[in-house]
């Protein structure tokens, strides 16, 4: 077996690790509440299954594809790799966001209509509770797209999943829905906001894609505003 596909199970069982650590740590109380429900126990186990066929299944694939085809191979300094991680976490954002608000869209919500059983109790299973469709578009692929588009090396790239991992438990913790986050990053209670709403805050799990969007749209209407008004005076409307 490859080298990289050992890793990339090891990789994948500490993110599972981790999992369980919230799951069954932070998160016991809202275990307990889902299980008590009808249906709940059900429902826990298969996302607590479909979380670890992901992870340890069909992750170490993607780990192999990702630091094998897709990260330069020479070692980066340390500012480059941090710049790589940060223009990795940037692209694995906007993907993500895009993919996600598609996934709501009536032609693909069939891939991500499992990750939605989980509605009013919230689990840090949940986060990587999705059917194998969306795991594999949804959550792989821009991995292998931002580590590409960063030019990371196998650390920034390895280093900037398990920022994303971490970030993704976070927000499905609903112990955690209090934190206070900066505007621009996606806190749990934002996150939290969407699985009962099912509607906004597409974006996941760190940059918040909708208000920095509408910000930069609100900068550049202000700026071609000022512009014109320069140019044409009174005459400008609106």
């Amino acid at each position: 077996m490859d080298n990289l596909l050992l890793e990339g199970f090891g990789f994948s069982s500490m993110g599972v690790a981790l999992m369980l650590i919230f799951e069954f740590g932070i998160s016991s109380s809202d275990v307990q509440r889902l299980r008590k429900r009808d249906g709940g126990k059900e429902l826990h186990a298969a996302g607590l299954r479909a979380t670890i066929i992901n992870h340890l299944v069909l992750g170490p694939i993607f780990y192999y594809i990702t630091l094998r085809y897709c990260c330069t191979q020479r070692k980066l300094t340390l500012l480059q790799q941090a710049i790589a991680v940060f223009n990795f976490l940037v692209i694995e954002n906007v993907l993500f966001y895009c993919g996600h608000f598609l996934m709501h869209t009536r032609y693909f919500y069939w891939m991500h209509r499992f990750h939605h059983r989980f509605n009013t109790i919230v689990l840090p299973s949940s986060a990587s509770a999705v059917s194998t469709s969306e795991f594999v578009c949804a959550y792989m692929t821009p991995f292998v797209l931002a580590a590409w588009g960063a030019s990371c090396d196998r650390a920034s790239a390895v280093n900037a999943a398990r920022i994303v991992i971490l970030a993704n438990l976070i927000i499905h913790t609903p112990s955690l829905e209090k934190l206070n986050y900066p505007w621009l990053l996606v806190s749990p209670s934002d996150h939290l906001a969407h699985h009962r709403q099912l509607t906004g805050n597409y974006s996941a799990p760190i940059f918040h894609c909708e208000r920095i969007f509408a910000s930069i749209k609100d900068v550049m209407y202000a700026t071609d505003k000022a512009i014109r008004s320069r140019l044409f005076g009174s005459r400008v409307r609106g």
